[in-house]
């Protein structure tokens, strides 16, 4: 939990089903937020993932299953003259027509309020005193139970009037259908009723609790659509191509009956039957072209655009950031999550709309040709809804899970390749071959449960849409038998049924897509929504870079390493033009002092001031622009010399070329055939490490910084190269105000004031002469390395 949340926060672990919600009381001292120990611990029961987010989707699945079966049972009730009838010519007493209708204007309704109860009940969580909020839920759940209430009245008034008072041959004549109607609106309209009145209660047992905000950090698939904005234009000429093909499909069908009608009676129109058959198909050909064309630009744009949103969030996070989260984990995020992401919101997209005007035209078509035979069909689906919801929920979890193990590969082979010289002079080949090898099959066996689960849903689906079709065909044959039909009109029939089963099936299987997407998402925008600790940008912009930079009381844990304190209530002060030289023993805290100065980190407690400004308050893009820093590893880019050296600022060439002369490095690289535009290769892994560092000297140099920071800067070299940096550094130092971290008694001995940090601490402080003197921690490093038998010289010696 972040220490810097108010009293009363909530931490909530969403991927188990025990959640806890912890109340701090936080403490403010000089300015940073520490958190208490003590902790009230809430435990919430299992069935709360969040409650009414979870409950919210049952209601909703209840819903859509109340529409379907009333519709279904009404349909159901007789041929297209006794519909007809009982549309146009409705009595209440006899036609269940109202019940279908009030049974679909129930579905959106509810679903509406209940969307709506949703929505306000997870910005309650956030604000929990916000009284028009709390009003607005009030009324929003009143007017849910309430129209629930009316709707339930109404279906037990339909139920009397259709059954009670008709005599014993009425009730006989009357269809079983129509009363299963009215019951099944009854016992729906119950049901709804009885899960709406614990929402309140659910989200009020969430409420109580503050910090949660659902939208941040989450996802879900209104959210991932939402990220096609920009190419609406596109998409919308690809849903206008797609109705063309999809109209195409509906019509069909029917000329595929009129041919059979037309051999059978032996009409003249055979040919031209088949000559619209041919056009119909040609038409929906062209427009499958620009359909598929214009969805997949929109893909392609689409990924692209969220690859740049995704690397922009990245970048510019905190560098604890990157200490917790390893490199293939986010590079993972930037490829293969986008890719997903990007089917779900085009092609997907696409795919759905045209399997959706399948099935809803296909439905139209066959209720004008068979409203019996259609019912018959359509009492399948609720079956099949309940089915491709658990699925899809299945699904999304497992490939969750499936994608992270995959980053966690991906991890393994990154961090491999990347250091494979250290890999081969160890002889780890065969070990990191068996770490990715668990990793792989980590995700295989995931991939194993993927493809059982696909497996049985696919013959689930298999079974029950060729059951339908079966069904479809007996009953149709019996019309056919009976005269209401010809074999014609059963033809294109069944060719729409086929249809509306294809259909059926491939939705389901683009609700695993989405659901996948929504997993994908979750992860993505994690990232796209999290706001970094220490901003990149804005602050103070002083004129120049001048006055003390001093630490007062500064203490520091790195945020991957919270238990270990790496400095201890440091003071020290560089004043402006003064050489100060930071020794002590590895692992002493010299390299985290640069990376506070650097603002890479903000001290825990203390501050770092510039002048009369705190360093928290100065922006971070122009301190880091004046200050230049040499590590003792430098990294290079895979691109060319000059690249490399411009990588600080835009400068000339004559610029660059000054700053490589002063770094001692035009030399060797004008003596490369490519001169300052050979390539360094990852990492500059083509170039030596007296090269490597002589070019992170001229890159720090073309910036012309106030500050110049050197960490170890020659710590790694051999004795020439050690020569050749150390006088470009020399040089650099001149007119500069200077920190080093330094290994050499020479460059120690030309400091202004020599700081000893041991163990987190500052332990000694004074010029050279004056810590020899003293015979402390200084002394004792100087003697070690003298007697090391680096040399026999003390003043060429280390420090």
């Amino acid at each position: 939990m972040s220490s810097s949340q108010t009293s009363d926060s909530i931490e909530i672990d969403q991927n188990h089903d025990t959640r806890y919600l912890i109340n701090n009381n936080d403490k403010v001292n000089g300015g940073n937020t520490q958190t208490d120990e003590a902790e009230v611990r809430v435990k919430i029961l299992k069935p709360f993932t969040l409650p009414f987010m979870r409950y919210n989707n049952l209601l909703r699945l209840i819903l859509l299953i109340d529409g379907i079966t009333c519709v279904t049972l009404w349909l159901a009730g007789g041929d297209s003259t006794q519909l007809r009838k009982s549309i146009f010519h409705f009595t209440i007493t006899t036609s269940v027509f109202d019940l279908a209708c009030l049974a679909l204007a129930r579905m959106i309704l509810l679903f509406l309020l209940w969307t709506r109860f949703e929505d306000t009940a997870a910005i309650i969580i956030d604000h929990p005193r916000g009284t028009g909020l709390l009003r607005r839920k009030t009324i929003v759940l009143f007017l849910s139970i309430l129209f629930t209430l009316g709707f339930m009245a109404y279906s037990m008034a339909k139920l009397i009037l259709l059954y009670l008072p008709a005599s014993k041959a009425d009730r006989a004549a009357m269809n079983s259908s129509y009363v299963g109607c009215a019951i099944a609106s009854l016992v729906f309209t119950l049901i709804e009723l009885v899960a709406t009145l614990p929402a309140n209660t659910l989200i009020s047992r969430v409420g109580q609790y503050r910090k949660f905000n659902p939208s941040k950090g989450t996802a879900n698939l209104r959210r991932v659509l939402g990220l096609a904005k920009e190419e609406f234009w596109i998409i919308l000429g690809g849903v206008l191509a797609l109705l063309v093909s999809s109209g195409t499909l509906m019509i069909a069908p029917y000329f595929f009956g009129q041919v059979i009608n037309n051999a059978i009676t032996r009409n003249e129109g055979l040919n031209t039957t088949v000559v619209i058959l041919l056009a119909i198909y040609v038409g929906g050909s062209i427009a499958s072209f620009f359909r598929s064309w214009l969805f997949t630009l929109a893909g392609e744009r689409l990924v692209a655009r969220i690859r740049k949103m995704l690397f922009n969030a990245i970048i510019v996070q905190e560098i604890g950031f990157f200490d917790k989260n390893r490199t293939g984990e986010l590079t993972n995020r930037l490829s293969s999550d986008t890719a997903v992401i990007q089917n779900a919101v085009t092609v997907n997209i696409s795919m759905l709309l045209r399997y959706i005007l399948q099935i809803i035209g296909s439905l139209i078509v066959m209720f004008i040709l068979s409203p019996s035979v259609t019912g018959v069909l359509l009492a399948v689906v609720p079956i099949i809804a309940i089915m491709a919801v658990l699925y899809g929920r299945k699904l999304r979890d497992l490939r969750k899970k499936f994608q992270d193990e995959l980053a966690n590969a991906s991890n393994v082979a990154e961090e491999t390749i990347g250091n494979i010289r250290t890999v081969r002079s160890f002889n780890g080949e065969k070990k990191t071959m068996n770490h990715y090898g668990e990793m792989i099959e980590n995700s295989y066996n995931i991939g194993r449960k993927l493809a059982l689960y696909t497996g049985l849903f696919n013959g689930y689906m298999g079974i029950f849409a060729q059951g339908a079709i079966v069904l479809v065909l007996w009953f149709g044959a019996k019309q056919v038998l009976e005269g209401h039909l010809t074999a014609g009109l059963l033809t294109s029939f069944m060719l729409y049924a086929l249809n509306v089963a294809m259909a059926f099936a491939f939705i389901t299987s683009l609700y695993g897509d989405f659901m996948q997407a929504v997993g994908a998402s979750v992860r993505m925008f994690e990232l796209m929504d999290r706001d970094p600790e220490l901003k990149l940008e804005g602050g103070l912009k002083p004129q120049k870079f001048q006055g003390v930079l001093e630490f007062k009381e500064v203490s520091f844990k790195y945020p991957a390493r919270s238990d270990t304190e790496v400095l201890k209530d440091i003071n020290f002060k560089i004043k402006p033009g003064e050489m100060v030289a930071l020794v002590g023993p590895s692992g002493g805290g010299k390299s985290t002092t640069v990376n506070l100065i650097e603002q890479f980190y903000h001290p825990n407690t203390g501050s770092i001031a510039l002048g009369d400004d705190d360093l928290r308050n100065v922006d971070a893009v122009w301190l880091r622009d004046n200050i230049g820093l040499v590590s003792q590893e430098p990294i290079l880019f895979a691109c060319s010399i000059y690249d490399n050296i411009q990588y600080g600022c835009d400068a000339t060439r004559s610029e660059i070329e000054e700053a490589a002369k002063q770094a001692n490095a035009h030399d060797f690289i004008t003596s490369f055939s490519e001169g300052y535009d050979t390539l360094v290769g990852e990492r500059g892994v083509r170039l030596s490490g007296g090269q490597k560092q002589r070019v992170a000297i001229a890159r720090a140099l073309i910036k012309n910084p106030s500050l110049l920071l050197l960490d170890e800067a020659t710590s790694a070299l051999d004795a020439e190269s050690e020569y050749l940096v150390q006088e470009a550094i020399d040089r650099a130092m001149n007119g500069r105000t200077v920190l080093v971290i330094a290994h050499r008694l020479s460059t120690v001995r030309s400091a202004s004031k020599v700081l000893v940090i041991d163990k987190g601490r500052i332990v000694e402080e004074g010029t050279h002469d004056q810590l020899i003197e003293q015979g402390g921690v200084y002394k004792k490093l100087v003697l070690r390395q003298l007697t090391a038998g680096a040399t026999t010289n003390p003043s060429e010696n280390t420090a």
